[in-house]
């Protein structure tokens, strides 16, 4: 659905090395770019894998992108820089991403595979997550979720969301470092350019993702 209104950042905005935080509903009312996961099957967790990328017109979803190396042993750890332009490619086969029903979302989400590998629970959401735009963006924002709500305290506190922002040359133009807590964290950032964004964590149950949203090029918003 298309959707023009002024662009507005977020009041609180962060910065780090241009790439600003923004509010992820201001940004959602205004994107026209989206990209979900209701077109696959509701299955439960955990789920299946999907051994390839998922991409639409605008946007390519795998592990890493060219250039850079995967490694770890219980979460996926990237090192090195994309080459230009950055382009996202799948992880080796039941390494990549896994799509299922998220009952915290209430849709259907996708999965990072870390090294466990699929289908095991422990690989769910401890991989790395690869966004490729084949045209530099300036706003884009997604939905994640750490473990669920532990009104008991027995559960381990959520990880750290690293986010990566590479321009078209491969260069990294930002980096931002989140703090996740129990449940959803909306998430948006505005830049001049972004060709990539990798997405890596530390979170002890795994995340899930959903709902992301882009700016497309030559449209108002």
């Amino acid at each position: 659905m298309m959707r023009a209104a002024a662009l507005v950042l977020w009041a609180g905005a962060a910065s780090a090395d241009g790439v600003q935080r923004a509010d992820y509903a201001t940004l959602d009312a205004t994107l026209s770019g989206r990209f979900n996961f209701e077109m696959f099957e509701p299955r439960p967790e955990p789920g299946f894998s999907i051994d390839g990328l998922l991409s639409d017109d605008h946007i390519r979803l795998g592990e890493a992108f060219a250039g850079q190396r995967v490694g770890g042993t219980l979460f996926d750890q990237i090192e090195g820089d994309p080459t230009p332009y950055p382009t996202a490619l799948p992880g080796t086969p039941g390494r990549n991403l896994a799509i299922a029903y998220h009952a915290g979302f209430g849709s259907v989400a996708l999965f990072p595979l870390g090294p466990k590998g699929h289908p095991a629970i422990e690989a769910l959401g401890e991989g790395s997550l690869a966004i490729g735009f084949r045209r530099p963006v300036t706003a884009f924002g997604l939905r994640i979720h750490a473990d669920y709500a532990d009104p008991l305290g027995s559960r381990p506190a959520p990880g750290e969301l690293r986010l990566r922002f590479y321009g078209a040359e491969g260069t990294e133009i930002g980096q931002h470092r989140v703090q996740l807590d129990h449940g959803i964290t909306e998430l948006g950032f505005t830049a001049p350019g972004i060709a990539g964004v990798l997405i890596t964590n530390t979170d002890p149950g795994g995340i899930a993702v959903d709902d992301i949203i882009y700016s497309i090029p030559g449209l108002s918003s």
